[in-house]
């Protein structure tokens, strides 16, 4: 009986574990991509979830970011290994717009959101722990 309590804690475990790694991650995402500076939004489309293999490029266009959003929400959550996330994006300029090119997001999109790191997560796992 004690075993099987156990396994049944590890299993609640192991499954609110993943869904505050996934939640934290769409989190922080969401945060960056609409934090990005917007012009014509193509900036916006090119932040994608990659694991491991090259991210892309694309032409497309997305200014209030929710094309963006629900193909990284759809990434993360499809992803069978949850352990590792990469968010890219390639645009040549992506650099300069993180340390200062743009009035919009004059500290960056990515630091600025990686500060509330902790926070995040912390809300994630109050929500997703077991009590």
């Amino acid at each position: 009986m004690f075993g099987k309590e156990v396994e049944s804690f590890a299993l609640q475990f192991e499954e609110a574990t993943e869904k505050t790694v996934r939640g934290t991650t769409i989190k922080l995402w969401n945060a960056i991509t609409l934090s990005s500076p917007v012009d014509q939004g193509r900036f916006r489309a090119n932040w994608f979830a990659s694991y491991g293999d090259t991210s892309k490029v694309t032409n497309d266009t997305d200014k209030s970011g929710q094309k963006t959003i629900s193909r990284n929400e759809s990434d993360v959550l499809g992803q069978a290994d949850y352990s590792q996330f990469t968010l890219t994006n390639n645009l040549p300029y992506s650099e300069r717009l993180e340390y200062g090119y743009s009035d919009q997001a004059p500290n960056g999109m990515v630091r600025t959101n990686v500060k509330r790191f902790n926070r995040l997560i912390e809300q994630e796992a109050k929500k997703n722990m077991p009590k």
